[in-house]
């Protein structure tokens, strides 16, 4: 049963490297695997980057991992998200 559109993030296979290039706002997903290769790893072997200062003048491009705060399959519902974070403050 589909939920809605979802967007699929294709790889970069066969790699643990960033790109020196990069724009504010890209989005990579990496993967030490081949293509089509199953992934032996309990909580997945891949990890989601986004890029938040982007290549100039021979400076490499910045990105940062995504952390993520749980995981679920389609067998149960999710669990609510984590409230635990500390308040924002100015400064």
């Amino acid at each position: 049963m589909a939920l809605g559109d979802r967007i699929n993030l294709r790889p970069e296979f066969e790699t643990t490297k960033l790109p020196c290039d990069g724009q504010v706002g890209d989005l990579i997903v990496l993967t030490p695997l081949k293509e089509g290769e199953p992934d032996p790893a309990t909580d997945g072997s891949a990890s989601v980057w986004v890029c938040v200062k982007a290549d100039l003048d021979g400076r490499p491009a910045l990105w940062l991992r995504v952390q993520f705060d749980g995981f679920a399959t389609c067998t149960a519902p999710v669990a609510p998200a984590a409230q635990g974070h500390r308040p924002l403050r100015r400064g």
